[in-house]
């Protein structure tokens, strides 16, 4: 990862310019003109220090030959070690580096899937002039008995404006109005859409569905305008997904993630 890029991700963790600055022992101004890349100095200087700090490259110890390092940084002598902690040691590395080869594997097979696809495309549109993806990038490829398909589907990444406040505002007012004959759900389902995340993040989908309420108050039509007017479109993901058709004609997905085997 480039420095500059693992520095954004650093000051969006922190909060602000001159908290990074203060761990990496730099001002606020050096460490906005190096991440907009005006900085005259060091640059190479300020990249080694935001991949020690924030990248996790420090200066490695060199083990000598009958010692292991353990988790505070310590050399302990192998005779040292029960034979267990050794034994241990020995398969959760051997597990990480078949789930390295794995996670390769997987990521050159997404790689050249999504060429391929592209590729397919382009071909039909060229020869058929037909456009099979859509205006998002959406694309359904199915096998000519219809056994198999391959699904590239986009998704966007939602964020909110400052509006999301007013319409915050708006609600809690129709949620005071309604206190005496609103039941305790609604309030719960309206709280809940606003709360954040571990990392501070609001669930798009969860505010997106009070606009889904049948509720017929001026008040409340105006906070789902706001948050209508709040959205904002922060990126966008692609999925690719493999499916096989069953006996009773419904796709199953082919699963590639170990959450789902």
């Amino acid at each position: 990862m480039a420095w500059r890029n693992l520095l954004r991700k650093a000051i969006i963790a922190e909060g602000s310019q001159a908290k990074v600055a203060a761990k990496l022992g730099y001002s606020p101004a050096t460490i906005s003109l190096a991440l907009a890349g005006s900085y005259t100095g060091d640059n190479t200087a300020i990249g080694e220090k935001i991949l020690q700090i924030y990248g996790g490259k420090s200066m490695q110890q060199q083990v000598p030959i009958g010692y292991m390092m353990n988790g505070v940084g310590h050399l302990v002598p192998i005779e040292s070690i029960k034979e267990i902690d050794l034994a241990r040691d020995e398969f959760v590395k051997s597990v990480v580096n078949k789930a390295g080869d794995v996670s390769t594997m997987l990521n050159t097979f997404k790689n050249q899937l999504a060429g391929d696809m592209q590729a397919f495309l382009e071909l039909s549109a060229e020869k058929y002039g037909a456009d099979l993806g859509g205006a998002r990038g959406n694309l359904s490829l199915t096998s000519y008995d219809g056994k198999y398909k391959i699904l590239r589907a986009v998704s966007e990444r939602l964020d909110f404006d400052e509006r999301l406040q007013a319409a915050k505002e708006l609600v809690d007012d129709c949620l005071r109005q309604w206190s005496k004959d609103a039941g305790p759900e609604l309030r719960t389902l309206v709280e809940s859409a606003f709360q954040v995340d571990k990392k501070g993040r609001i669930n798009a989908r969860r505010i997106l569905s009070l606009r889904t309420l049948k509720i017929d108050h001026p008040i409340w039509k105006k906070a789902m305008e706001a948050i209508s007017d709040a959205v904002t479109v922060v990126g966008s993901c692609t999925y690719y997904r493999v499916y096989e058709r069953d006996d009773e004609g419904s796709y199953n997905q082919i699963n590639l993630d170990f959450s789902g085997v």
